[in-house]
């Protein structure tokens, strides 16, 4: 602080007893408010240059405490007075700031040049809170805000969250306002986008990422304390805080929005800007054509869960049910969120979309998923993985059975896997083995052949609840190997003189 002159202070005097402000006095004699005023209380006959007597402090008996806590701890204000209360201070907080402030070590940033940005190179996005008032109750809104870093070509819009759809909100809104993508785009640490997450390691959020890759843009995730690297998006909010929405009230949020985008038009892209001495709007002319193009399509955010698809070809999620082909029960499937629909994926193949089910506990079946659950093929292609298991000749009776049958082929194919059930599968092979050589293809055929009955015998047949034994045994060889025709006919005469004698 320099020393004012005798001629000065005089004037100071002489000066306030004309205008009686401080601050007209300090504008006319060119010296600060508090030069003004420190003369205005020196009693007459006082030497200018005497100090004022300085009163006792409240921290006088704990500076050498206070000292020790900031230089040698590095405590912050608040624990500083946490620890000195608990030895007997009564004083305030803000003195005992200002103390440390003139304590503290202060690191001294190096000179650093101004960063010199192509056009459409790059621009920055971050978000800042703003309390605003809204229906007539205070409200904190989160202003998401994009700045080009050549023309300094401003976009925001404000939200009440900051989740990953309020951040592709944002972008995609800011790339159709100036109708291109630059080449990168900067961030702070933030989940939504990515964070660093150990030495030169960076997280990008997996969904972010997708959607960056499909606008065709970089994301730099800047490393903490590069402050002066993020400056250009950071600025702005104190300018977007006290001409945007200072003083002002809104019915709501659609209201704060149109407000927002009618002060961008109207007021901070096409004022001069300080730094570059042109207006934001008239450098973005010369920076349109070096963005990158909009893609076709927009990008559509989703959430990826994995789900089992169960027996009655659904899978569940958040209590309802949703359908895919029955031929993918037992499938592992991801299923991708999106705001309206849901989509499920097997094998990286989409099988199926739905729209939301309201309510809980529900179950949607599509109609083509219902049409091949009831419709014979698909009846038939299950009962068919069950049938070829019987054995090799299986394969070819299926073929057969399905020639002859046509559309009835399920219903002879149930009664014989029923017949594989109760009499084992190495004797229905051995049936379907036999009646294959006849050209017989029908679950009544295999039956007759099991129980020692005549492939061609009409009308009513008593029924053998039991199967001879040299008949079961000869339907296991034919499994196996091939057999004289007939050797079986000779077993059927043996098997009905035996009860012909039984009936005597």
């Amino acid at each position: 602080m320099s020393r004012l002159d005798q001629n000065t202070l005089k004037k100071i005097r002489l000066t306030f007893k004309e205008t009686g402000n401080i601050r007209e006095t300090a504008r006319r004699l060119g010296i600060s408010r508090n030069a003004v005023r420190r003369e205005l209380r020196r009693r007459p006959g006082d030497s200018a240059s005497s100090s004022p007597i300085r009163r006792a402090s409240k921290l006088d008996p704990y500076k050498a405490k206070i000292k020790y806590l900031v230089i040698q701890k590095d405590l912050s204000a608040v624990r500083v007075q946490e620890e000195i209360q608990e030895l007997g201070y009564e004083g305030g907080y803000s003195i005992l700031k200002d103390f440390i402030k003139t304590i503290r070590p202060h690191n001294r940033r190096g000179a650093t040049a101004p960063i010199e940005h192509a056009p459409g190179h790059e621009a920055q996005m971050d978000w800042s809170p703003h309390r605003v008032d809204l229906g007539g109750r205070e409200t904190i809104v989160h202003t998401g805000s994009i700045i080009l870093c050549f023309s300094r070509l401003l976009y925001l819009n404000f939200f009440l969250d900051e989740t990953i759809d309020s951040v592709i909100s944002l972008h995609e809104e800011a790339f159709k306002a100036i109708d291109g993508v630059p080449a990168t785009i900067t961030y702070d640490n933030m989940t939504t986008v990515g964070k660093h997450i150990g030495p030169k390691e960076v997280w990008l959020n997996p969904i972010f990422s997708a959607f960056a890759k499909k606008y065709g843009f970089e994301i730099i995730i800047l490393p903490p304390g590069a402050k002066d690297r993020h400056g250009m998006v950071e600025r702005p909010f104190h300018y977007i805080e006290h001409n945007c929405l200072k003083g002002r009230e809104f019915n709501d949020l659609e209201q704060l929005q149109n407000h927002g985008q009618w002060w961008l038009e109207k007021r901070a892209n096409v004022r001069i800007h300080g730094s570059l001495r042109e207006r934001p709007l008239d450098r973005f002319g010369r920076e349109r054509s070096f963005l990158n193009p909009l893609p076709s399509k927009r990008f559509e955010a989703y959430r990826q869960v994995e789900r089992l698809v169960h027996r009655d070809f659904c899978l569940s999620l958040e209590t309802n049910r949703y359908s895919v082909h029955p031929k993918f029960v037992g499938r592992q499937a991801k299923v991708r969120l999106f705001r309206d629909y849901l989509q499920i994926w097997i094998d990286e193949v989409l099988v199926a979309s739905h729209t939301y089910v309201e309510g809980r506990h529900q179950r949607q079946v599509l109609p083509e998923h219902e049409a091949a659950f009831k419709g014979s093929c698909f009846q038939t292609e299950l009962l068919k993985n069950a049938f070829i298991r019987l054995g090799k000749e299986a394969g070819t009776y299926f073929e057969g059975l399905k020639r002859m049958k046509g559309k009835a082929a399920g219903y002879h194919l149930q009664r014989i896997l029923k017949l594989a059930q109760r009499h084992g599968s190495d004797v229905v092979a051995g049936a379907l083995s036999h009646t294959q050589r006849y050209g017989v293809y029908s679950a009544e055929a295999v039956s007759r052949v099991i129980h020692g009955k005549a492939l061609r015998q009409k009308g009513n047949v008593q029924t053998v609840e039991d199967i001879p034994e040299n008949i079961r045994q000869w339907l296991r060889s034919c499994a196996v190997e091939e057999q004289n025709l007939s050797t079986y006919d000779e077993m059927l005469e043996e098997s009905n003189d035996d009860e012909d004698n039984e009936e005597k």
